[in-house]
């Protein structure tokens, strides 16, 4: 099975030029937590371009807030690999690199096989009714695309689940953070028909399928091999980028 790739310059990249179009934080979550999910959420849809450098001062009058959150929140997405401070009070979005690429895919098939494998025997049916739930829900009904990929994570997780540890959802995390902006943008320009609903529906139920079998080498095989093509429609889709001048 092989991904559609479709050609995305620069250029549509760019949600607005010159002041970052990111929206006002208020709610009920700290500071820090709301000013990361929104700058968080401007990197992976390309409000935030790849590459782009932005003041921590203007970030601050554009989310309504001091800079205190606006700095720690920064901190925390320099962590996930998603931007790099710099001094001066500002900072970069760290520009999409297939080697930065390659090294987050070889991390998760040697981690989410391995899960995979060692949950197997432990999903129960109540598990696998939770993650045709899920996968119902990605595939089938109309959501915003923050929802639509937190259902996507938490379909994931349900297969792998009965393996988890503390240690190892925060690796995923870590991991799922820094691939969420390659995967987010090459997914996020199909259209979404009935055809490629239909798509990612068959993609995740193989492993759904996989799962069924009770073979840890038959999830974990489907597991590698579902990665592998997420990553190579990844690179597919770099390739195709005009060249930087």
């Amino acid at each position: 099975m092989r991904y559609r790739i479709f050609v995305v310059s620069e250029a549509s990249l760019e949600k607005s030029a010159g002041r970052v179009g990111l929206r006002s934080v208020a709610g009920p979550n700290s500071a820090v937590d709301r000013v990361t999910a929104e700058i968080r959420r401007g990197v992976l849809n390309g409000t935030l371009k790849a590459g782009s450098s932005f003041s921590i001062a203007d970030l601050s009058v554009q989310l309504g807030v001091s800079h205190i959150p606006v700095r720690e929140a920064l901190r925390r997405l320099e962590t996930q690999g998603l931007i790099t401070l710099r001094p001066g009070r500002s900072a970069i979005v760290n520009p999409l690199d297939r080697d930065e690429l390659r090294s987050i895919y070889r991390l998760r098939k040697l981690i989410e096989c391995d899960l995979a494998a060692r949950a197997c025997i432990g999903l129960t049916p109540a598990d696998l009714d939770e993650a045709e739930r899920l996968l119902k829900a990605f595939t089938h009904y109309e959501l915003d695309a923050d929802e639509s990929w937190e259902i996507h994570k938490q379909f994931h997780l349900a297969l792998l689940r009965p393996a988890l540890t503390e240690w190892d959802l925060r690796l995923l995390e870590q991991l799922w953070h820094a691939c969420d902006r390659y995967t987010r943008v090459v997914y996020e320009t199909y259209q979404i028909d009935r055809e490629e609903r239909r798509r990612r529906e068959i993609a995740h139920r193989l492993l759904i399928d996989a799962a069924r079998t009770g073979s840890p080498a038959e999830l974990k095989l489907a597991v590698n091999e579902h990665l592998a093509e997420h990553e190579l429609a990844c690179l597919e889709w770099m390739a195709a980028l005009p060249p930087t001048s």
